[in-house]
Parts: C-alpha cells; structure tokens; sequence
C-alpha cells in the first residue's frame, strides 16, 4: 500500500514523499525514507521512559529516524508558508490549500503511527483509516472504533478483554508522556521557530491532547439511536 503526500509551493517548488505500508501490518517499510544519522536520533538520547526497544536493535529512535527524514527538506521553511498539499491514498486524491504545518503534520501522524515504536503501535488501527486533515472529533470517533474493533479481536483470542474505553485513556496517557520526553530529545536540536522542531511537537501533542468523556460519548447518542432503542 502507498501514500504519497506531495507539497506544492508557489514558487513552483515540489516536494514528495512515497510512504510504502506493508499490505497487512501497515508497518511503515524502511526504504520509504532516506534519512542521515544525527545525534538527536539516537535511541537512548532522552529515550521514553516506557520505550523497551534496546540500542542493540535499534541505535536510532526509529520514529526520530523517519521524522527527521521527512520534514528536513523543510529546514529553511516557515511553518506559516501556504502550499498545496495532496495526498493519493486508496485511489483517492485528496487536495487542500493550506499552511505548511498543517499538510506536514498529516503527513508526519501517519509515519509516527507506523515506525515501529512500542507506544504509538498502538495506533496503526487509525493509521490503516487515515484520513488526512480530520478534525479532532473525527480523530476521537476512528481511535474509539479502533479500540473496539482491538477488543473484539481480543476477545476472539481469548484474551482479556475491557468493556469500557478506560484503555483506551491510558494509551492516550502514555502518549502525553511520551510527547514530554519527545520534547527533551529535541530540546537544543534547532530554533522553535523551525519547521523540524515545530510540526513534530505540535503533532505529538494534538495526539495526547485530547481525551473522551461523558460529554463527548452523550453527543453521539443519537448518532446511534438505531441501535438504542
């Protein structure tokens, strides 16, 4: 499975990635991004608390890896630049108009959710459901479902299987902390104002940031009153 996200510039400039998903993992393929070595990128350089990769296998933070290798090309880049940005997927060929930080920061959820890290695996489910530019409410509605659909599969497995979403925070939970020690890796790494720095954070942390409560859960009531009754 491919998906391309091209960038678009004004200036006639063209930047484009081809990211390779294998057909039924979904996990990102290594060759889909060519990226260098750099200090900020090592495995143990403010590695996650709850991480339990080793050095040995992987001497770089594997999602560090990709994003360095995606969002490099826009180092001399601001974040506010308006580009166009497409994303082909599924057939499908999705063009918006945009801010470069916001076509970069639909790019770089995908790969974060794809590159092999023991936290964010957790969301590969939403990975094979991508749809670039969601809306939060969106985003809670594809990360519940997925949720579900693990525990069904669970418990056809015969494994221990929570009827509420309480797990469902808890992964959530683990993420806000991993964004924190993501933010000590790339403390010092460049300028805040820099595009490398910026979208990851600012992804990393719409990812942690929101949460599913009663409120949100009583707003969808009728979205399933079918059922309900």
């Amino acid at each position: 499975m491919e998906t391309t996200y091209t960038f678009r510039f004004d200036t006639g400039r063209v930047e484009s990635f081809n990211l390779e998903l294998d057909d039924d993992s979904f996990a990102l393929q290594p060759h889909s991004i060519a990226t260098t070595s750099e200090p900020w990128m090592e495995l143990e350089r403010n590695q996650c608390t709850a991480c339990t990769l080793t050095r040995y296998h992987y001497p770089l933070c594997p999602v560090a890896a990709n994003l360095g290798g995606i969002v490099s090309p826009f180092s001399n880049d601001t974040s506010s630049t308006i580009v166009t940005t497409q994303v082909d997927f599924r057939g499908r060929l999705i063009e918006k108009r945009c801010k470069l930080r916001n076509g970069l920061s639909s790019m770089v959820g995908l790969v974060m959710a794809t590159s092999g890290c023991p936290i964010l695996d957790k969301l590969r489910p939403m990975a094979y459901t991508h749809q670039p530019f969601s809306s939060i409410d969106e985003t809670i509605y594809r990360a519940v479902s997925g949720y579900l659909l693990a525990q069904y599969l669970r418990n056809k497995e015969e494994l221990e299987t929570p009827c509420e979403i309480k797990g469902l925070t808890e992964i959530y939970a683990a993420i806000t902390h991993l964004n924190q020690s993501f933010a000590q890796r790339l403390r010092g790494f460049k300028e805040d104002a820099n595009i490398n720095a910026l979208v990851i954070l600012d992804t990393f942390s719409a990812i942690g940031a929101f949460s599913i409560d009663e409120q949100w859960e009583k707003e969808k009531l009728p979205l399933f009153s079918a059922y309900l009754e």
